[in-house]
């Protein structure tokens, strides 16, 4: 009887640790959830970011060419975000 006491209390604890690295791994589970939706949206911001700055820098070689060879008035507009160039 006495062992089957120790035994009992012994099983107890044992099932309420098993019940606290449920919980444990229930909220790792969820965190890592979060964080991976955090790194698709900060990842797929990083490519439109990437590509913005593309577009800046083959834009901004277009027009450092443009001034190296004289053709500043080319036909092709500039976008309402570049600065006017004074001629």
């Amino acid at each position: 009887v006495e062992n089957n006491t120790i035994l009992m209390d012994k099983l107890k604890k044992v099932q309420q640790e098993n019940e606290e690295l449920k919980a444990r791994m229930d909220k790792h589970m969820e965190l890592s959830r979060q964080l991976s939706t955090e790194q698709a949206v900060l990842q797929e911001s990083l490519e439109k970011e990437s590509k913005v700055n593309k577009r800046l820098s083959m834009e901004n070689e277009e027009l450092l060419w443009k001034l190296h060879n004289g053709d500043l008035c080319s036909p092709r507009k500039l976008s309402p975000s570049s600065p006017s160039v004074p001629l």
